[in-house]
């Protein structure tokens, strides 16, 4: 039984008290996020551009040579990953059919956004192919 939480405590029932769906991130979700962030890091640590990389509570902060920062972060309350470039602010949300996270407005995914984005901001090419 997955317990959820309403304004006045948990509730085992998965309802709000105002008839909607409470969300509460999922197993899965932690799954997904951590291969995610795993990923993420290692192939940034690959890049010869050598971005100091830090990682905290969530939240993957790049630094790169030319000063631009990328900020990854987990959302738990929403199951979505946010990326935060020059470029703006990206929400996503997992795609089971893309097998990749998707954009909440303009639903490009993610690897593909980030490549363009490092390229654009970081002057580096990043690849998500061995």
């Amino acid at each position: 039984m997955v317990v959820l939480w309403h304004r006045s405590g948990p509730r085992a029932d998965g309802v709000d008290g105002l008839g909607g769906e409470l969300g509460v991130a999922s197993a899965h979700y932690y799954d997904l996020i951590e291969e995610t962030f795993n990923e993420v890091e290692i192939r940034l640590e690959e890049l010869a551009d050598d971005p100091d990389i830090s990682v905290a509570e969530g939240v993957i902060n790049v630094r790169f040579s030319n000063g631009v920062v990328f900020v990854f972060s987990r959302q738990p309350p929403t199951e979505q990953l946010w990326l935060a470039t020059p470029g703006g602010g990206f929400h996503y949300q997992w795609d089971q059919d893309a097998n990749d996270w998707r954009d909440t407005k303009t639903q490009e995914n993610f690897r593909d956004v980030l490549v363009t984005e490092l390229l654009v901001h970081a002057g580096v090419t990043f690849s998500w192919d061995d």
